[in-house]
């Protein structure tokens, strides 16, 4: 079974579908590609509670919840292979963390018109920098709220597209040109920011197949419930993601 990876801790919840269709459909206007970049605050519970504000992801909004184009990676799909600064909480382990990674470059970042994982995620530390302190310091002050983080945000010019008060997220709108930079912007000037048409590229490479019977680096292994169907070679446990794998908990 595969699980809904959530949290900037790594948990499992309700699906990003839920929280991406609270403010309706999102208009790119002449802007190749838009989204929400969504922060918690850490105030939720369960998974949603953790010592700092910091990111949760980077959300293309494409289909039914906006009018962003669908941009593959220009270079590379694989995985993530490392933990980026801003998803290390302390609280939870660099496996986990990976796998969390993972479920947010499958689910979203394929959609982004990045170059790989790393242009992904080092885009999404480097876009939630600057919000996270400001919420950082508004945790500081004792806010438990959802609407004292967004009125800080807005107070320091970012432009709050909606807010989750069950779990203590707060969404930024952002876009992206054809460069495939991705900018906090109001989506009233996504056209401005964010200029260039989507231009077409080959299809990436894409990643080799999941051996059917054993666990490589980087790559699903078989499919799986529960440990011991994973007696296969190079295989140590089930992941929570419902494959095998070789990386140890």
């Amino acid at each position: 079974m595969l699980a809904i990876l959530h949290g900037m801790v790594h948990g499992y919840a309700v699906s990003d579908d839920f929280f991406r269709s609270a403010g309706g459909f999102m208009d790119c206007g002449t802007a190749p590609l838009c989204g929400i970049l969504t922060l918690e605050t850490g105030l939720g519970s369960g998974y949603y509670e953790h010592a700092r504000p910091g990111p949760h992801g980077l959300w293309p909004e494409v289909g039914s919840y906006g009018s962003s184009a669908c941009v593959q990676p220009s270079s590379s799909t694989f995985d993530p292979s490392r933990v980026y600064p801003c998803y290390i909480d302390g609280t939870a382990g660099s496996d986990h963390q990976l796998e969390f990674e993972a479920h947010e470059w499958e689910k979203h970042g394929m959609c982004a018109g990045v170059r790989d994982a790393d242009d992904f995620f080092t885009q999404i530390c480097s876009l939630s920098r600057d919000p996270v302190a400001v919420m950082t310091h508004t945790r500081s002050g004792g806010a438990t709220a959802i609407s004292d983080y967004a009125d800080a945000l807005q107070s320091a010019g970012y432009p709050v597209y909606d807010t989750d008060g069950t779990n203590s997220q707060v969404m930024l709108s952002a876009c992206s040109g054809s460069d495939g930079r991705w900018k906090i912007a109001a989506v009233d000037t996504f056209g401005s920011v964010c200029k260039g048409g989507v231009t077409p590229s080959p299809s990436p490479p894409a990643p080799p197949p999941a051996p059917a019977d054993e666990c490589v680096p980087n790559v699903h292994g078989p499919p799986c419930t529960v440990d011991e169907d994973c007696s296969y070679k190079g295989c140590i446990r089930c992941a929570h993601s419902g494959f095998c794998t070789n990386v140890p908990l």
